[in-house]
């Protein structure tokens, strides 16, 4: 501090509101140097004709900044809203009064090139995440050097990251023991001490000084008169300013969909190890040796061959130092003519394709020309299809169609094997001239991700002129050779071997099991676990499938063989003709060149639907072992003590993730296996089973990892569960091991556990002494202040450090870190040790209780696994925002800052049609007051409000639930009436906020029935086992008379909410599974020629008892009986076939019952008024019924009126029970039979029925008879024209 002025250090933006007043580049620059602080907004007024800067333009048009298009005005302040102003403008004298007004409202400015208006210098030379230092001081000449020079020093002077760290908690360790009335002491005692000193705080220095400072009663209210009183001198001390604003969240964002899904081919293209998938290391040899790339999706992401299509777009280049040109095609008849076209035009070949089986079928006519005119062209083909159930099945009978093309097909079965198989292809079709068809397993190869060898794009092209040279000097080369001669020069570059027949088991082996496909991997499994046991067993592995070569195979085949069991896949396992690998086999061991001994051939098929696992290999030997028919059907049973190999020695890790699919947990997996996969050390492999149509979507997810080779053993030693309500619908339990580690991701406490687990669940967790943990992440990752997403990170660390492994003693810190992006590589790794700790000091172990191994089973049959149907998400159901509940006070700060928070106001705007608000100016009870039934007019004033409506509309009216009976259910379960709560809209793009009283009150149907989806939703919830097992019931076939029952007695969703009280949905969940109030429709009794600022109606009230004597009210009408004058109501629109003649002189004919009256109110309104106006209106008459009289003569002193005026021609009223024998309104109409005659034929009447449904037969026999009467038509002949006036509209009803 000099007499010079104050100094400023640290001035911080982010947290604040910014205002920009200026369009060229020096304005551009302050914008993006503000937007990089994150604020909470920037806000730009200028006008946009007078925007130079082209940076502004592109910021304004995408919304990145708030931009007022005008030019800067005083009350552009007025508001307050702004914590900062930054100009740059070339107007001086502009400047200065935007300065001045802007210290009238004491809001700093900095103004770009006159130091003189400045109150602080905007100099953005250092930032470095939250630390952003700016120096400022009074503004002078001599200053300004000085300042310059003093942030040098700063920069130059700043504590490492640890320093700051350990200061920063020590600092948060002593705010919270002192309070928030000790805020003064906080000031005092960081000012005292040194950064260094306060990171260098030991527990009990910590302890003194809060002693200290409490004991001497330091406290705000002590310093307030101090600070009131202080001089204008003391005001310009040094001044140190803690940013406490609680709304910032850090924002981190995960790099995992780049690293797996997306790789980096410029990193890929040098070679080494990468954690990549089947498909991907497939398509980066494609890629690398094509020049142009043919891509047949047949989904609409993570298909075989979308990496490319991105490698591509980046312009990558290929072994060959070219662009690869990326082609997407579609798959049709026809599909390999564009191939046929680019080999036509190519000089130099390489050319491939990356399809599917659904594909390569309709490429089959094309590859015979592709062979024929020696294109050496490679297809790689994802082998998969669906069955009859959509399920995602591996089934290569489509790809062996091409077997008769005469192209070369090859297989493999690992990320490893496609990436070394794709090489191979390649190199042998280029030397061969000849089609090769590359096949994998489109389900498990493609998908899974392992550690694969990549070899390097210059390795590719020095393997490919070696292999030319070699090929070149040999002279002409079969397709057979060229393999042989390209596998051996892979194998030299790689260190691998591979042969076009490989043998696995027993060098004496009796019986032989020959297989190509996806199962060679399983059956490789199976013999190397026989190994040593004495078992006289092996298998040959086809991996060069065609050409056939006998040569290679009899050199695998063993000579002792006795049985050679086919096993092959097949559409039809019923086939009589052998398959096409059996037709193989037999030619060659039954030719004169096979020296071994003629063993038996056994054809053994099995369905692509089927499961292909090691047990199906055992069950398969143990059939052959004990003499029976070898069958792949009920391969589930226990295998043969004899034949059962015993399992190696593994120390592979199995996890478990479940996660419902909406949720982004789902990539906790793939951020674990990327983690993993970092450790030389450690072998690892992932994947996902994706359904999206069950359950409302759900992904399991696998992750293996260990020093040894991975197994795939279907037992688990950890399952984590992210979404609870996953527990009642999965045998979650059933895979995982003795004593594995279970995780449960929810925000159940503790202590009430035992009641909210299922009892199936707790059981299995009891008998397979199951360690239970549970976390809630969500809860960690904002009081962290966090985003959502953040649980992700929690979840990896709760996994980390529920495992011990020596991956964990390395500083996971960092490996963690290198999956997200940040501000910079300190802050993101403060961050993730900061979730690290919280989740360590979170974890919570569960005690599973002794009782839990006396429950009882529920005897309900739960899959264990998921059904796969997908490979990705659905991306037909985007993931649905929550809920969100918040005080009134963010409410109200949405409400008063509109423009800075997005912020409208909408009625209803959760409806989909049109709506007005209306208020009541009548309300009026048309039956006496000792009558039972209450029937009333009430009307509306529509004014200040653009409602129109026709003849005959409806008025859809938006009812509230009864006040008594929703705060009454709130306060059963729990609720807060002043809660404010945001519900996402339908298209998740906005959220529409309301308290919880209205919710209930005006947007949840929570007192209307349910249907059978709600019991079923419900019981996902319910903590007691029997409740759930009823709701279940309730919601299946068995439970059809009873839920028949619950609807004839309208039992509500409040009722069965208040029966099972163990199931409790929190409301996030419970507004998403009550259905909405619909709007009531009730015909509109007026017309608006008459009434141009109202609308009317007639409502009759509804209620009744149920079987149990309790008395119900529907909805809408008790809601509008209530309602009183001045009240606003929420209403809309409907349109209805009810309208009048085209022609004023046609005759109207008018049948209502009871409120059925009210559209013909207004018939008879607009007439008189079309009458009053001059214009000749035809006859109308009205047939009236009702129960009495003098109760129900509604609108009578009206209609007597119009009668006696000569506008209402016939009145004919018939009062039901006014007499001994009931009359109806068809007895009426039975007696003007001549009269209805002759309105109907002669003068093209139009006829109308409005009121219940059940006169309608009746009403139409008069109609019919009067025809047959009066116009001598027989009874077909008049039926006929009744359903001639439907077809002409002049016959309508409108019944209910």
């Amino acid at each position: 501090m000099s007499a010079y002025g104050s100094l400023v250090v640290g001035w911080r933006l982010e947290g604040r509101h910014v205002l920009v007043i200026g369009g060229n580049q020096i304005a551009a620059n302050r914008i993006e140097f503000a937007l990089d602080a994150r604020p909470i907004s920037v806000t730009l007024i200028y006008p946009r004709s007078q925007i130079s800067c082209q940076r502004i333009l592109e910021l304004v048009v995408n919304n990145t900044i708030t931009y007022h298009d005008k030019k800067f005005n005083k009350s552009d302040l007025e508001s307050k809203r702004f914590d900062l102003i930054l100009t740059a403008l070339d107007d001086a004298d502009l400047s200065k009064e935007i300065a001045s007004v802007s210290r009238d409202y004491r809001i700093p400015i900095n103004v770009a090139e006159i130091p003189s208006l400045c109150d602080f210098l905007f100099m953005p030379t250092f930032r470095n995440g939250h630390l952003q230092v700016a120096i400022s001081t009074a503004i002078s000449s001599t200053t300004q050097h000085i300042a310059h020079k003093l942030r040098q020093h700063v920069i130059e002077s700043l504590p490492d990251d640890k320093e700051v760290v350990a200061a920063v908690n020590n600092v948060a360790t002593i705010k919270d023991a002192l309070g928030a009335t000790y805020a003064v002491a906080l000031s005092k005692i960081t000012s005292s001490l040194q950064l260094t000193k306060l990171a260098k705080l030991s527990e009990d220095d910590i302890r003194r000084l809060i002693a200290e400072y409490i004991v001497s009663g330091v406290s705000d209210e002590d310093e307030a008169d101090k600070v009131s009183n202080s001089s204008n001198d003391e005001k310009k001390s040094d001044v140190t300013v803690i940013d406490e604003h609680v709304d910032n969240q850090i924002t981190l964002k995960s790099r995992i969909n780049d690293i797996l899904f997306n790789p980096n081919g410029s990193l890929l293209a040098s070679g080494g190890v990468h954690f990549i998938d089947g498909k991907t290391s497939t398509a980066y040899i494609a890629y690398a040796m094509s020049n142009t790339l043919f891509v047949y999706p047949a989904t609409r992401t993570n298909y075989n061959g979308r990496v490319a299509e991105d490698w591509s777009s980046k312009s990558l280049p290929n072994a060959f130092g070219r662009q690869s040109q990326v082609v997407r095609m579609e798959t049709r008849s026809g599909a390999a003519l564009a191939i046929t076209g680019a080999a036509s035009t190519s000089t130099d070949g390489g050319i491939s394709a990356l399809a599917t089986s659904q594909s390569i079928v309709a490429m089959i006519p094309n590859l015979y020309a592709l062979v024929y005119e020696n294109v050496p062209l490679v297809l790689h083909v994802a082998a998969y299809a669906y069955d009859d159930e959509m399920n995602i099945i591996a089934d290569y009978s489509d790809v062996l169609l091409a077997c008769e093309t005469g192209a070369a097909i090859l297989f493999s079965f690992s990320a490893q094997e496609t990436h070394d198989m794709a090489l191979i292809s390649h190199l042998a079709a280029t030397v061969s001239k000849t089609p090769f068809v590359h096949v994998f397993d489109g389900v498990r190869t493609a998908h899974r991700f392992t550690k694969t060898q990549l070899i390097s794009h210059k390795d590719i092209a020095k393997l490919l002129n070696d292999v030319g040279r070699k090929v070149s000097s040999s002279g002409s080369i079969s397709t057979v050779k060229a393999i042989e001669t390209v596998i051996g020069a892979v194998g030299k570059a790689t260190g691998k071997t591979y042969k076009l027949f490989e043998y696995y088991g027993a060098d004496d082996a009796e019986v032989v099991i020959i297989v190509t496909g996806g199962e060679n991997d399983i059956i490789r499994d199976v013999m190397s676990q026989f190994k040593g046991s004495g078992d006289k067993v092996g298998a040959v592995l086809v991996r060069v499938y065609r050409p056939w070569s006998e040569k290679h195979f009899f050199e695998v085949l063993p000579t002792t063989a006795k049985c050679i069991i086919v096993l092959e896949q097949a559409s039809n396992i019923d086939e009589k003709l052998g398959s096409s690998l059996f037709t193989d086999v037999v030619s060659s061991v039954r030719s004169t060149k096979w020296k071994g001994t003629q063993p038996s051939i056994i054809n053994t098929r099995y369905s692509p639907s089927l499961i292909f696992t090691q047990q199906a290999v055992r069950h398969i030997l143990k059939q052959y072992k004990s003499g029976e028919k070898i069958s792949t059907e009920n391969i589930s049973e226990p295998s043969a003590p004899d034949m059962t190999p015993s399992k190696p020695e593994s120390d592979t890790k199995h996890c478990i993730f479940w996660d419902a699919e909406s949720t982004d947990t789902v990539q906790v997996a793939n951020h674990l296996s990327s983690i993993l996969s970092t450790s030389a050390q450690l072998n690892v492999l992932s994947y996902s089973n994706y359904d999206i149509y069950n359950n409302g979507g759900v992904v399991e997810s696998h992750l293996y990892f260990g020093a040894s080779k991975v197994l795939d053993d279907n037992k688990a030693d950890y399952i984590t569960i992210h979404d609870t309500s996953l527990i009642s619908k999965y045998d979650i339990l059933g895979a995982a091991k003795a004593r594995s580690i279970v995780l449960l991701n929810t925000n159940w406490p503790v202590d009430e556990l035992d009641t909210k687990l299922a009892n199936d669940f707790k059981l299995r967790a009891a008998q397979k002494e199951i360690q239970l943990y549970v976390i809630d992440a969500e809860k960690i990752a904002q009081e962290l202040s966090l985003y959502p997403n953040a649980t992700n990170i929690v979840l990896q660390s709760a996994l980390l450090s529920l495992y011990k492994h020596e991956l964990l003693n390395s500083n996971i810190k960092h490996v963690i870190a290198s999956l997200y992006e940040g501000n910079n590589e300190k802050e993101v790794a403060r961050i993730i040790q900061s979730v690290i700790d919280s989740t360590k000091a979170s974890l919570t172990r569960v005690d599973v209780l002794p009782t839990w191994l006396i429950l009882e089973e529920s005897g309900q049959a739960l899959p264990s696994t998921v059904v796969k149907n997908s490979f990705d998400r659905n991306l037909d159901q985007p993931e649905t925002p929550k809920p969100q509940s918040y005080t009134w006070h963010t409410a109200a700060k949405l409400l008063l800052f509109k423009e800075a928070y997005n912020t409208t106001q909408k009625i209803r705007p959760d409806l989909p049609e049109k709506t007005f608000t209306v208020k009541v100016m009548e309300n009026r009870r048309l039956t006496p007051a000792s009558y039972e039934r209450y029937l009333f007019h009430i009307e509306f004033d529509t004014t200040g409000t653009d409602l129109k409506y026709d003849l005959g509309e409806a008025l859809g009216v938006y009812g509230h639930n009864d006040t008594d009976e929703v705060n009454q259910f709130l306060a059963f379960y729990g609720l807060d009436p002043d809660r404010v709560v945001s519900i996402p809209d339908k298209d998740g793009t906005h959220y529409e906020s309301r308290t919880t009283f209205q919710i209930f009150s005006q947007i949840l149907d929570i007192f209307g029935r349910p249907s059978k989806k709600f019991y079923e939703a419900l019981a996902q919830y319910a903590t007691d086992a029997n409740e759930r097992k009823q709701l279940l019931w309730i919601s299946n076939t068995e439970g059809t008379v009873e839920f028949k029952r619950r609807v004839e007695d309208t039992v509500t969703y409040a009722d069965i909410l208040y029966e099972f009280t163990s199931a409790k949905p929190p409301l996030e969940d419970l507004v998403q599974i009550v259905a909405p109030i619909k709007p009531r429709h009730y015909s509109i009794a007026s017309s608006q020629s008459v009434h141009p600022t109202g609308v009317h109606l007639l409502v009759v009230t509804v209620d009744w008892k149920t079987s149990t004597g309790r008395k119900r009210y529907g909805q809408c009408t008790r809601y509008l009986a209530d309602l009183k004058v001045g009240e606003s109501v929420t209403v809309s629109i409907k349109p209805s076939v009810m309208k009048l003649p085209p022609r004023d002189e046609q005759p109207v004919i008018m049948a209502g019952l009871g409120t059925g009256m009210a559209p013909f109110r207004a018939f008879i309104e607009e007439r008189a008024y079309r009458k009053s106006k001059g214009i000749k209106v035809g006859p109308m008459i009205l047939y009236f019924g009702s129960r009495h009289r003098s109760m129900e003569y509604l609108y009578g002193e009206e209609l007597e009126a119009y009668h006696r005026e000569g506008l209402l021609t016939y009145l004919r009223l018939a009062f039901s029970r006014d007499q001994a024998h009931k009359i109806y309104i068809q007895h009426k109409m039975q007696d003007d039979a001549e009269l209805l005659h002759d309105f109907l034929m002669k003068d093209e009447g139009w006829f109308y029925l409005c009121g219940p449904t059940w006169p309608v037969p009746d009403v139409r026999d008069a109609i019919v008879n009067s025809f047959v009467s009066s116009g001598g038509m027989t009874t077909g002949e008049a039926a006929d024209w009744v359903n001639k006036l439907k077809d002409l509209e002049r016959y309508i009803l409108e019944v209910y």
